[in-house]
């Protein structure tokens, strides 16, 4: 399912490290891509709640309002920042699923679980992965969800409708066409590009 791109340039104006496809995918999953959702707690195109927004105000000497939230350009900056702060948090676990790496479903998925059921190493997915990472289980999507509860992390962690929700963001950015390809389907491309412009010069006539 290829997504419009109405909100791309908003998207990559303050992507930071994620993918334009990322957030596009993200969008149409919380608000189907309406800057005007404002049902419940969560409001705008990427559907920010009252915590992250005050957490944002106070990090960044900012005043916006909830009604802010409305105008798409808020919103994508205040959603986009706090998940870069995810991934750079994430980055500090030794998981390599935790390692940033846009073509890793398993990151994606647990980047998103962070965005919809909490991040941090107090009660988030950040404390789920030190539990994991202690006792050597592999963090994954599924052994964060698993294990939440056991871990004393956020009841959202154990929640399934959630996780099925963020695999479901999950599937829709792998379904773009501009998502970033994984390095190992790159290289062999290169090679046979290398291949072929070495058969070419065998083929050529040869200079005296």
């Amino acid at each position: 399912m290829v997504l419009p791109s109405t909100y791309d340039p908003l998207f990559r104006k303050y992507a930071g490290r994620l993918p334009v496809a990322y957030l596009r995918a993200l969008g149409k999953r919380e608000s189907d891509l309406n800057p005007r959702s404002s049902e419940g707690a969560a409001w705008g195109l990427l559907q920010v709640i009252p915590a992250v927004l005050a957490s944002h105000n106070k990090r960044h000497g900012t005043s916006y309002s909830r009604e802010d939230l409305l105008d798409p350009e808020n919103n994508v900056k205040i959603a986009a920042d706090l998940l870069n702060r995810i991934v750079v948090a994430f980055g500090k676990h030794p998981s390599p699923n935790l390692k940033e790496d846009w073509s890793n479903p398993e990151f994606v998925k647990l980047v998103t679980a962070g965005w919809n059921s909490g991040y941090s190493e107090a009660g988030g997915l950040g404390r789920v992965a030190d539990y994991l990472e202690a006792r050597g289980i592999p963090v994954t999507h599924d052994n964060a969800f698993r294990y939440a509860a056991v871990a004393g992390a956020t009841e959202h962690l154990s929640n399934a409708a959630k996780q099925s929700w963020q695999r479901g963001v999950a599937s829709l950015y792998f379904a773009q066409p501009d998502r970033p390809k994984p390095l190992r389907t790159l290289v062999p491309i290169a090679l046979t590009g290398i291949g072929i412009w070495a058969s070419i010069r065998y083929l050529l006539p040869r200079r005296s």
